[in-house]
């Protein structure tokens, strides 16, 4: 750190330099106490069998980006919300980071800007609560095998708050997570953990999931985010439940084979509820949406099986488009100014004359994809999208006085638009697909809807 005891002439000069400031090591072992004023300039290892201890309302000084504080053994930072201990650290710091570490270690009342990354794991588990991380490339990183426990703590205008990844498993609770540039939390590579009760807020993404994440993200707000969850490949997980998702762009994407769970869910006042695309085809059960622009939007050959849901005054609650069917059962649908529409692009007679197949395989050779999810696409198109048996409040009478083959100005398909013409396709002419809405229930889904009050 300072000057090193490479000679005995200067052995008296280095015990006093220690002795003047509150740390004096490279190599930490045995038990060490930090307080008061600490400055570092290169790196700090703590052995294992070593525990570094750093009082209340201890400030860090770091000199050096490249000075990161290295542990094998165990480090406590005892701050609190009155004595935070701070990390004055210069742009691009390496951070804390744990490497194989003993049990034990937490961070509590820690304050951390500009950092590169401010923690990061490998294979070691520890406890951060009531700390703020601003400003970093990554607040933390659970790179490889870690099980970190993030709680009531800050997470503001970094490039990533929270990386899970390489089968970590990281549990994070009651944490604010605010303006984030590209996401508040990515999780990826056979991640698991749990992620309740937080709240995100004004982030690119509130959450990326990258491939299976076999963990539950429940009882989180989320709240003007560009996008709230982002789902990829991650096929039939996470479990996604009970989230409140308000004056989000997108509430949530399911894209390239992601079909999670998402019940007992609140989406109001979302541009987007659910955008599902490319075979993006979750089950939405027992979910609120209301007041959005579109509740559930469906694209290239998405089919989500929708059950027990409550659509409620959205200005559109159903759109499919590109060879969408989705399973659409036993929901309530309740003043809905377009109920469901489909795009010139749902058609089954333009896959059966045409077809999309030789267009995947085109797409899949020049990108060089070699997912094996391709081979579960669906090759098997009906020209209809059936919403039958479900309840449609007051206008239900529209139904009733059409009939089960007239034109509902609630519902918009061939009836509206018989024939449609594509780019590239020539002058011939292909069918849209209609929408089936017969029978429906002639009372509500009691059953509909979240639990309890959500408003």
């Amino acid at each position: 750190m300072w000057l090193r005891n490479r000679w005995p002439g200067l052995l008296a000069i280095a015990l006093f330099l220690c002795l003047a400031r509150p740390a004096c090591a490279e190599n930490l072992t045995g038990d060490i106490v930090w307080s008061g004023l600490v400055e570092l300039d290169e790196t700090v290892e703590i052995f294992p069998e070593a525990v570094l201890t750093v009082k209340p309302g201890t400030r860090i000084k770091i000199t050096n980006p490249l000075a990161k504080i290295s542990v094998r053994g165990v480090l406590r930072v005892d701050g609190s919300k009155t004595a935070p201990v701070v990390f004055d650290s210069p742009s691009g710091w390496e951070g804390i980071e744990f490497m194989q570490a003993a049990n034990g270690s937490r961070l509590s009342g820690v304050r951390i800007q500009g950092a590169k990354a401010a923690v990061s794991s490998f294979a070691t588990n520890f406890d951060v609560d009531n700390s703020t991380f601003r400003d970093c490339e990554a607040g933390i990183k659970p790179l490889r095998e870690s099980a970190p426990v993030i709680t009531d703590s800050t997470f503001e205008n970094n490039q990533i708050g929270l990386v899970n990844e390489m089968k970590s498993g990281a549990v994070v609770r009651g944490n604010r997570f605010i303006g984030h540039h590209k996401t508040a939390i990515l999780t990826s590579h056979g991640s698991t953990g749990e992620i309740t009760g937080n709240h995100f807020e004004k982030n690119k993404q509130g959450i990326a999931v990258l491939q299976k994440f076999l963990g539950r993200i429940a009882k989180n707000r989320f709240v003007a985010n560009e996008t709230g969850i982002y789902c990829n490949q991650s096929q039939s997980t996470p479990l996604i439940e009970n989230n409140r998702f308000e004056s989000n762009t997108y509430a949530m994407i399911n894209f390239s084979f992601a079909y999670p769970v998402v019940k007992g869910n609140v989406f109001v006042d979302n541009e987007m509820a659910v955008r599902n695309d490319q075979y993006g085809s979750p089950l939405l059960q027992n979910n609120l949406f209301g007041k959005n622009q579109t509740a559930l939007y469906n694209y290239r050959k998405s089919n989500p099986r929708v059950r027990k849901n409550q659509f409620e005054q959205n200005q559109r609650a159903i759109f499919c488009d590109f060879s969408s069917y989705p399973e659409i059962k036993q929901n309530n649908f309740i003043d809905n100014v377009m109920a469901v529409e489909l795009g010139i692009y749902q058609s089954a007679d333009w896959e059966k004359r045409s077809g999309s197949k030789t267009i995947m395989q085109r797409e899949a050779l020049n990108r060089q994809s070699q997912n094996p999810l391709l081979a579960q696409a669906p090759t098997e198109f009906r020209d209809e999208v059936d919403v039958s048996e479900n309840w449609w409040g007051d206008q239900t009478v529209l139904l009733d006085k059409a009939g089960q083959d007239g034109n509902v100005t609630i519902f918009h398909d061939r009836r509206d638009q018989p024939k449609v013409t594509y780019e590239g396709y020539g002058s011939e002419s292909y069918r849209i697909d209609r929408v089936k809405f017969a029978p429906w229930l002639k009372q509500p889904v009691e059953e509909a809807g979240p639990e309890g009050d959500h408003e």
